[in-house]
């Protein structure tokens, strides 16, 4: 069986002990050929460190998901993004001579870059150094299953029209409660998603092919050749809706975004507190999304719907919340995402 090689790249900041999980429960799949590749967005925890130390050996990973294996010291390649910029490294032969559960790419970031450009790292030194046919974003709080990446592969080599594929994502803690099949469908009009599945129990059935509008970020395969064609990762969102974005300028080269109900991952996802931060970004973001990839009427229309959207949050925040910071977030995000130019696709 011919095995395509892929890069699986693991954004961590602040979270080592998910991605310890994460690792071990990668470095033990079925599928022979992949690099994995982490991506620190300059965590000021002790990341680095530990994830070090597990490399070598010294830390075992505990998990109700698999048991431990004992293994040779994984050898590390440690690079500053800095360093990276622009040019191969030298030991790209040895990286790609090593066998897949013998090594881990490490790149340690000079500060947070976010989601999209702190994966965009990754992937450009993917597709510059490392013999491979596809690239997996994987999110650092997973755990997958023995067989995830095969079933994603089989999936994305069946038809040369498929962009992106993702699959069955549970819920990290209720293992047969799903949080989404794939991805979801998106409504232009009012900037919102549906997220296919969206915690339903497992009886399969979703156990059949989709075609969502887009591939959720939590894990996501596409090809080299299309990572190619459409552009990495849109850097300006810095978090929130780049993965739907991604997935839409695939379709306007004409690739699909297909769910493969095969492959399971569990997700520790769970409802967050929202923050001044993450609304301004939320709020920014959905304005953006909808002026890259919608018509200039649709766009005009959901203006007005969002103003009055925005205007009631940011008053209700102000009024009845006596929370300053809130509503000045909502606020400032839908003015930035009204102004936010939409010019910058990343490409490799």
């Amino acid at each position: 069986m011919n095995y395509p090689r892929v890069a699986i790249i693991i954004l961590n900041w602040n979270g080592w002990k998910d991605t310890l999980e994460c690792l071990e429960s990668v470095y033990q799949i079925n599928y022979p050929e992949y690099d994995v590749v982490v991506v620190d967005n300059n965590s000021n925890d002790d990341s680095l460190e530990k994830i070090e130390n597990y490399c070598a050996g010294k830390i075992k990973v505990e998990s109700s998901f698999f048991e431990y294996q004992d293994k040779n010291p994984v050898k590390i390649f440690e690079y500053t993004n800095n360093k990276l910029e622009n040019s191969k490294i030298p030991e790209r032969n040895d990286i790609n001579s090593i066998n897949s559960h013998e090594k881990l790419t490490l790149i340690k970031n000079d500060k947070n870059y976010g989601f999209a450009k702190g994966n965009n790292i990754g992937i450009r030194y993917a597709m510059k150094n490392l013999d491979i046919e596809y690239v997996l974003l994987l999110n650092n709080d997973t755990v997958v299953d023995k067989d995830f990446l095969t079933e994603l592969v089989n999936v994305a080599k069946n038809n040369n029209n498929i962009g992106f594929v993702g699959p069955k994502v549970y819920i990290y803690s209720s293992k047969n409660t799903l949080q989404v099949a794939g991805g979801a469908h998106v409504d232009l009009k009012h900037g919102e998603v549906d997220e296919i599945a969206y915690h339903q129990l497992d009886e399969g059935q979703f156990d059949h092919y989709l075609e969502p509008d887009y591939i959720g970020g939590t894990c996501i395969l596409s090809s080299r050749e299309v990572i190619k064609e459409v552009g990495m990762l849109d850097h300006s969102y810095f978090m929130y809706w780049e993965d739907a974005d991604w997935c839409f300028r695939g379709r306007k080269h004409g690739y699909k975004s297909v769910y493969a109900f095969k492959s399971k991952i569990w997700h520790k996802y769970g409802a967050s507190s929202d923050t001044p931060f993450k609304m301004y970004y939320f709020t920014r973001n959905r304005i953006y999304f909808v002026k890259k990839n919608s018509t200039r009427g649709v766009f005009l229309r959901f203006s007005i719907f969002i103003l009055a959207v925005t205007l009631s949050k940011s008053l209700r925040h102000l009024i009845l919340k006596h929370d300053s910071k809130m509503s000045s977030a909502y606020l400032k995000g839908f003015f930035d995402g009204i102004t936010l130019s939409a010019d910058s696709n990343d490409k490799v």
